[in-house]
């Protein structure tokens, strides 16, 4: 998944050097799908997970995440897109992929507080789109050169902490937004690099950290997106990043063809 008629993405999720340095695997997850429905309308699905550190099988939990509310997403558009794209549905799917957790769960005997992880979600079609996320990360848009943070990072009660999708009280937690509006450009990200992408006292995106990426995805035409993925995973792993976070990062970009 790198180009459609109406979209152009790349994606990346890199392991930080505090899970080298202790020898876990990648923790963050994301996963992409451009569905047309009937009528010929292209819709992006994007979501990304970052399972928690304490967890000791939260990659499972944020790769069952991803797959699962994608896979039911696009279900959803192409069974009925005028009834897809409404905010109650987010709740319907969050619980089903919290069955599917403790599915999983019980058939290791593990508790599902072990497959802990976060949850970014945005779908977008041509006219609206629905944006759904707990715990950390940040949505951002652009729409006619204006740049905004969806929901800013809800963090825990403590330092360093955050809310997931295992939390018993994960609904509440749940914030969702339905804009009727066309999104020009969306990057959809994990905590791991949200200091870098975000400005604290503003509450807004750091401009600099995005407009360098947009404007080189917007100059694409013909190219191997594999390969530009991969790149965008040595740009997440390169010493200008890990010099200023230790985690692992999942970044998403997208901007329309």
């Amino acid at each position: 998944m790198g180009r459609s008629l109406t979209w152009k993405t790349i994606k990346a999720s890199a392991i930080g050097t505090s899970h080298l340095d202790s020898q876990t695997e990648c923790q963050d997850s994301h996963k992409v799908n451009i569905v047309q429905t009937k009528d010929g309308e292209q819709h992006l699905i994007i979501a990304v997970s970052d399972g928690a550190g304490s967890a000791i099988n939260s990659s499972i939990g944020s790769k069952t995440t991803c797959g699962t509310i994608v896979s039911l997403i696009t279900q959803s558009l192409e069974e009925n897109q005028s009834t897809a794209m409404i905010e109650e549905n987010a709740s319907q799917w969050v619980k089903i992929v919290r069955d599917e957790i403790n599915l999983i769960a019980e058939k290791e005997g593990l508790e599902t507080r072990e497959y802990a992880c976060t949850l970014l979600c945005a779908v977008i079609s041509n006219n609206e789109a629905l944006f759904f996320q707990i715990g950390d990360g940040a949505i951002v848009v652009s729409k006619s050169g204006l740049m905004g943070v969806v929901f800013w990072p809800d963090n825990g009660e403590y330092a360093n902490s955050t809310y997931f999708i295992t939390d018993e009280n994960a609904i509440d937690r749940l914030r969702t937004l339905k804009v009727e509006s066309n999104i020009d450009e969306l990057a959809v990200l994990s905590d791991g690099i949200q200091n870098l992408a975000l400005i604290n006292s503003s509450k807004k995106p750091h401009h600099p950290f995005f407009d360098s990426m947009f404007n080189f995805l917007r100059k694409i035409e013909d190219a191997n997106y594999d390969d530009l993925d991969k790149k965008l995973e040595s740009f997440l792993q390169s010493e200008n990043i890990n010099s200023r976070t230790d985690d692992d990062k999942t970044l998403v970009l997208a901007t329309r063809a």
